[in-house]
Formats: structure tokens, sequence, C-alpha cells
């Protein structure tokens, strides 16, 4: 499984990815844009990300920004169903409900927040992983 883990903070950046390469082929953006941009030649690759966790608070394209780019690009792809899109886990300080229901309006799945620990990440994977298989 392809694993993008996006997030400005070199330490939640590096955590996440120890945390997640177990479970696939983790890569790493540090803004949104770049997130668009690796999903863009992910899917021109015919290697599509099956997993992303994304932080809301970035400099530029803020993580909700590039969900709902992320969520249009597949639509141009013609992606239309929940079982085909990129399961995306936001992995954010952010605690207040407008973040968090203008996360889920975007098209992500799951939200979780800082700081996360090991089980508290597997408990928020743990329905992404069912559907999507794990190694």
């Amino acid at each position: 499984m392809r694993i993008l883990v996006v997030d400005d903070e070199f330490v939640s950046l590096s955590k996440l990815t120890l945390l997640l390469s177990p479970y696939g082929e983790c890569k790493a953006a540090t803004s949104g844009e770049q997130a668009l941009t690796m999903v863009k030649a992910a899917h021109e690759e015919g290697r599509p990300y099956r997993l992303i966790t994304m932080d809301i608070d970035m400099p530029g394209m803020s993580g909700q920004e590039a969900v709902a780019a992320i969520r249009k690009l597949e639509l141009a792809r013609g992606i239309v169903t929940a079982a085909d899109e990129v399961k995306i886990l936001m992995v954010t300080a952010m605690t207040d409900g407008r973040n968090i229901m203008a996360s889920f309006r975007t098209g992500c799945e799951g939200y979780i927040t800082k700081p996360f620990t090991k089980e508290s990440l597997g408990k928020a994977l743990a329905p992404f992983l069912e559907q999507i298989g794990t190694p």
C-alpha cells in the first residue's frame, strides 16, 4: 500500500512515517501544494496512494484545501465511489468543532488530534485498514 504523510512539522512527519511504514511504502510532503503534486504524479504513474495523513495548519495551501483539491482530482479522473477514493485521515492540533466539521465536509474520513500516540493512530486507522487491506 502506498501512503502519503503530509505535515510541515518535522517531528510529526517523522513520527507518522515511522508508525505507518509497517503498513506500506511511505512518502512525505511538507505542504498541501507538494501533496497535490505527488497525488497527481501517483495517479499518472498508475500507482495511486491508498492512505493520506494530512495536517490542517500548513503555510500556503491548508490541509483542508489540499483534501478538497485531491477529491476534485479524483472526480476528474472518474473516481466516484468511496471504495476507490484514497482514505484521508486528518492529523492535526486543531481541536475546535469548526475545523473538525470543515475537514469532514472537504472529504476526509477520519480526524485525530496531536499529540497522538501509536495506540490512538492505530485506532483511527483500523476502519481504513479493513477497507484497503494491510500487509
